[in-house]
């Protein structure tokens, strides 16, 4: 991902990088990512949520729906 971004770094006096300069092109390609991994965190979360919830209904721990019942919730 950055191989192909043109990076600039700002130093401060003492010469330690304090800022990164990135073409604006760069950043929608980086920003596009980044919500693309956000959405894929949230999908990965919510079917972690759905497993752990059919796990619970098949140990009794939690009422079993139907699927209309299911279907209705969505």
């Amino acid at each position: 991902m950055t191989n192909n971004i043109g990076i600039e770094y700002v130093t401060d006096e003492a010469g330690n990088k304090s800022k990164v300069l990135i073409s604006y092109e760069d950043w929608q390609r980086i920003e596009a990512r980044f919500k693309k991994w956000d959405a894929y965190e949230a999908q990965k979360a919510d079917l972690k949520s759905a497993l752990i919830e059919v796990k619970l209904m098949q140990q009794g721990k939690l009422p079993k729906r139907d699927m209309k019942t299911f279907l209705d919730e969505c």
